[in-house]
């Protein structure tokens, strides 16, 4: 193989390594930021407890408040630019009562009635945050990737 050949075949490898690398992050940055604005808020606990790492599950925990969601994207946004191809993503809300949110655990009927459940799910999310936001990542996955 020549050397013209084989510099244009590490250039051609390269780019494509990058722009796979790309559409994964958006995948991934899509889908968790769908995730983040899609959880019910009601004083901004919740959607405020979002955290992300690669490589190893999250821990991260706050009692600070942020109705907006604009603290979890910032920490989400942080790890996706950081990824690498090949790498894993690990996003996690920790509250205890996130996985209540995102299935519908509430008690039925609600012991305090606060207008905010039925049947025991989320107004704000009754088909939870988390599980319909990776079923559309599989079928942007499945049509090809494109956002």
């Amino acid at each position: 193989m020549s050397r013209k050949f084989g510099k244009r075949l590490e250039g051609a490898t390269a780019r494509i390594i990058d722009k796979a690398e790309k559409r994964v992050k958006n995948l991934i940055g899509v889908t968790a930021r769908a995730i983040i604005r899609q959880t019910p808020k009601d004083k901004g606990l919740l959607i405020n407890n979002w955290y992300a790492s690669k490589g190893n599950f999250p821990q991260g925990r706050t009692k600070s408040v942020d109705r907006s969601g604009k603290k979890s994207i910032a920490r989400i946004n942080k790890t996706v630019d950081s990824l690498k191809l090949g790498q894993t993503f690990y996003m996690a809300n920790n509250l205890p009562y996130a996985r209540v949110v995102e299935y519908g655990l509430y008690p039925n009927p609600p012991k305090n009635p606060t207008g905010k459940t039925v049947n025991g799910f989320s107004k704000q999310a009754p088909a939870g945050m988390v599980r319909i936001n990776i079923r559309k990542l599989i079928s942007k996955i499945r049509a090809g990737g494109a956002v």
